[in-house]
């Protein structure tokens, strides 16, 4: 049985992540929730895997469980250490569900690939139990880890959220330079990727982002765009959480306005989709 460790436990606790030798330790990862029955983050029914820990700090985000102090900011949720044996075995419940759906697993975060050993020997795992998996990613990682990780997964979500490096660094606390040149690095390997564009009213919805995001993507073999209008349902969490809602007030865009965007990247050649 995975053990449940309390988000209070201290750093020196933790499990190793990528930067440790040691196989065993290699083999376990930490996460905060397995969503089951997942209709949005890939192709069919889908397991999502949600993996602790984020290089960045956007302000929309909704899973803010990925990075929150839970010592600090006495949070009310627990996270778990399994190892890949114990979580496949978990993920292969809904294995039915995946062979009707054309489903699989999904990993995601916060950032998947800070675990880089765990995920890697996860995506290995799957590969050898015949599981479609998806790797949901923000870019902001090493090249060398995305490029072995690429080689072990079926799809890769890749998000993209300003063209601006300062207006990106301004919203999630790093510049782009990496996240772009990493998806560079995807198109020229041989894996099927899907742009994902969180739409957040007045960070990236205004023509010139949209106009610029158009005109870089042209030049890649990329055409699948998922645009994922922001929503509040995490504000709660934030306030559970002790952590401050940049978001708080802001309006999700109205459908009319979606359907705007759409027709944009549709008109520019583009596979968009609304919300998957």
């Amino acid at each position: 049985m995975a053990m449940v460790i309390p988000v209070s436990c201290t750093a020196s606790e933790r499990p190793a992540t990528s930067t440790d030798s040691s196989p065993q330790i290699a083999r376990t990862g930490r996460i905060f929730d397995v969503k089951r029955f997942s209709a949005h983050d890939g192709p069919g029914i889908r397991s999502t895997v949600f993996l602790t820990g984020c290089p960045l700090r956007c302000a929309w985000c909704h899973n803010p469980e990925s990075f929150a102090d839970g010592a600090q900011s006495g949070a009310h949720f627990r996270l778990r250490d399994v190892t890949v044996p114990e979580l496949v075995r978990e993920l292969e419940r809904d294995v039915p569900y995946y062979d009707i759906s054309g489903g699989g697993v999904t990993l995601s975060g916060g950032e998947p690939l800070l675990q880089s050993a765990f995920v890697l020997d996860l995506l290995r795992t799957c590969r050898k139990r015949e599981l479609h998996t998806a790797l949901d990613t923000c870019g902001q990682v090493d090249p060398a880890v995305l490029a072995e990780a690429a080689s072990l997964t079926d799809l890769v979500l890749y998000d993209i959220k300003a063209m601006d490096t300062n207006v990106h660094r301004e919203w999630t606390g790093a510049g782009n330079r990496r996240i772009l040149d990493n998806l560079q690095l995807l198109n020229r390997l041989p894996v099927e990727v899907w742009i994902r564009l969180p739409l957040i009213p007045g960070v990236n919805d205004a023509a010139p982002n949209l106009d610029a995001m158009i005109a870089w993507l042209s030049n890649t073999r990329f055409r699948r765009v998922s645009i994922l209008p922001y929503h509040r349902i995490a504000a709660a969490k934030y306030q559970r959480l002790g952590l401050t809602n940049r978001m708080d007030g802001v309006e999700p865009p109205t459908p009319g306005r979606i359907e705007e965007i759409r027709a944009r990247f549709a008109a520019a050649g583009f596979s968009p989709q609304v919300g998957s």
